[in-house]
Formats: C-alpha cells, sequence, structure tokens
C-alpha cells in the first residue's frame, strides 16, 4: 500500500527526540509530517511523540509512524521511518512559511 502525500515537502535537517529517549535527524519535513533517520526502526502505527530542536528552543510533536525501512546496523545503515503529525506543530509553522517560499528545484529529463 503506498500513501500519498498531500503537503509539499522540503529537505530540511533537524535534530529530534522521540520519546526524550531516542536521538534522530530529519531527512525532511512537511505540515504533514516528517521523514528521519535513526539507529532503531519503529513499526508503522507506532504512536509517537517527542521534540524538534529548533535553535535553542524545544517544538513538541505528536503522530504515528506510516512507514518504515530498517536498516542494517553493520553496515552502518540507519533506519528510515515517516512520521505523520496528529496536528501541526506550533513552533514549525513560521520553518513551513520560510521553507514554501523558497524556489522548487526542477528535475532534468
Amino acid at each position: 500500500m503506498t500513501t500519498r502525500r498531500t503537503t509539499l515537502r522540503r529537505s530540511l535537517r533537524l535534530p529530534l527526540s522521540l520519546g526524550r529517549r531516542l536521538p534522530a535527524l530529519t531527512a525532511d519535513v512537511s505540515r504533514g509530517g516528517f521523514s528521519a533517520e535513526l539507529p532503531q526502526v519503529f513499526l508503522p502505527g507506532s504512536q509517537v511523540d517527542g521534540y524538534f530542536l529548533l535553535d535553542d528552543q524545544e517544538v513538541a510533536f505528536r503522530g504515528w509512524v506510516a512507514w518504515a525501512i530498517p536498516g542494517n546496523p553493520q553496515a552502518s545503515v540507519f533506519s528510515q521511518i515517516g512520521v505523520r503529525f496528529n496536528e501541526v506543530p506550533e513552533g514549525l509553522k513560521g520553518v513551513f512559511t520560510r521553507l514554501e517560499k523558497r524556489p522548487r528545484k526542477l528535475k532534468k529529463k
């Protein structure tokens, strides 16, 4: 089953913490959610919460894991997860506004 994105995603590396225990790093972020790279993998459907570190401010979020790809620790490859927000974190709305104003890169054919 595939999911269709309903919001524009932009590459943005933000440090985050899942459950205040597991550090991770985002690969991209949108108003709908984010994808992240981390040492562990979560099962799709799992409820997650945590915070993004934006400048020196913690921005809390809640959501659920929409998809997951396990990594390979022996090859130093992190797992990847996609998280859908329950609601857009208030502290990220300004970031999304700035990101959406950036020009999009066109793919060469």
